[in-house]
């Protein structure tokens, strides 16, 4: 299952700014890559996912409630509608997020809302393409009803490397803007951040994700590039117990030494952290800080991001949905170019269908030629003779 992944933290802060769209959408695209390529190495787990969320700000004035809806088949996240208190005012909606589906659970659009006057308006959306080694998503917009370009995000996932080229659009055309590179072994995750000066690629920052062996994430040592050198920046430390990180630790560097900065606390239930605070460092004392907590579940396997000082959280479980993991039947050979053959014990049609639900293709016959097709990637739904429908990708070169 995949799911649009969404800083809340940085959404629920920008809602409000009418001016703020494309400054928004930008800083939620940094956020989102790490999720999506996390996910893509086995490193998130979605059989417990949130249900509603209640964050209270460090002030206590001001609460935010966040709202999960999962479709009844298969459970990918339909909507999550973001709600504020002031002042125990009562729940007065802020924003929403919508997301659209194809046949595997792959998100093909997700559209966020504003609540203004009453009614909700679009704000952004993200449309999400897919190729044989990666994917693209595209950031749009929206000013009085109309679609305006504003960022692009390409993936390529080559093996234990994965790249994300970020091109803006200047009002004409995309132009490259900055250039991230994951690599993955089996103890860490290396980001390399850089932005195009020059006709070249020039330094910016990396991160490293330190992992344990579960592949659960245990430091994130971020630095920047001054002076022709890597410099130290800030460090996140989690302490685990029990298979969970009972406490993390956000540190900056200063004057030579880390400093601490923010120090979160977690409980949980059965593996799930159901309750998190957030305490900041101020003129040496401990007070109540509003910063993103991090609230873990499938004991740390997956991650959500809240804005607040104090987060409860409680979740649904979907491992009784029944989901077909593999399909009975095999396809060869994959990638196709002219015919692909359909291997399974009983057989009755084929239908070939784009990542968008078309239907292109029709057979009775387990031999089927797809020479007419386009290159790309594509859904074949095979029927057996009881009239059971089973679906798989398969590549057209």
């Amino acid at each position: 299952m995949k799911k649009i992944f969404i800083t809340l933290a940085v959404l629920v802060m920008a809602f409000g700014n009418a001016g703020y769209a494309q400054r928004k959408s930008d800083l939620k695209f940094k956020a989102n890559e790490k999720s999506i390529v996390f996910k893509h190495y086995g490193l998130r787990n979605d059989d417990i996912r949130p249900f509603q969320a209640i964050c209270q700000s460090a002030d206590a004035e001001e609460l935010s409630r966040y709202t999960y809806t999962y479709d009844e088949y298969d459970y990918n996240e339909i909507e999550l509608l973001i709600e504020k208190d002031y002042n125990n005012d009562g729940w007065t909606p802020c924003a929403k997020i919508t997301s659209e589906y194809d046949f595997s659970g792959n998100v093909l659009e997700g559209i966020e809302w504003i609540w203004e006057d009453g009614v909700w308006e679009e704000n952004v959306k993200y449309t999400y393409t897919y190729t044989v080694d990666g994917m693209e998503v595209v950031t749009q917009y929206c000013v009085a009803g109309n679609w305006f370009n504003d960022e692009k995000l390409v993936y390529n996932f080559n093996g234990n490397v994965t790249t994300i080229l970020i091109w803006d659009w200047n009002g004409s055309t995309w132009t490259s803007d900055e250039l991230h590179t994951y690599t993955y072994n089996e103890t860490s995750i290396d980001v390399l951040i850089q932005y195009m000066e020059g006709g070249a690629w020039q330094n910016d920052e990396k991160q490293t994700f330190t992992l344990d062996f579960a592949g659960h994430t245990i430091e994130i040592l971020d630095m920047k590039w001054e002076n022709n050198t890597w410099v130290n920046d800030e460090k996140i430390t989690y302490d685990y117990e029990g298979g969970v990180y009972n406490t993390m630790h956000k540190e900056e560097w200063r004057n030579g030494a880390w400093q601490e900065e923010y120090r979160f606390s977690f409980f949980y239930t059965d593996g799930n952290a159901t309750h998190g605070e957030c305490m900041e460092l101020e003129n040496g004392q401990w007070v109540h800080g509003d910063e993103d907590i991090e609230m873990a579940y499938n004991y740390s396997a997956s991650v959500d991001d809240y804005y607040g000082s104090i987060v409860d959280v409680t979740y649904i479980d979907v491992t009784g949905v029944e989901e077909t993991t593999q399909a009975s039947f095999s396809v060869y050979p994959l990638p196709a170019e002219n015919e692909i053959q359909i291997q399974t014990e009983s057989f009755q049609k084929a239908e070939v269908f784009s990542l968008t639900g078309q239907k292109l293709m029709e057979s009775q016959q387990s031999k089927m030629n797809v020479s007419a097709l386009a290159s790309g990637v594509y859904l074949l739904k095979v029927y057996d003779q009881a009239g059971k429908a089973e679906t798989q990708r398969i590549v057209v070169k």
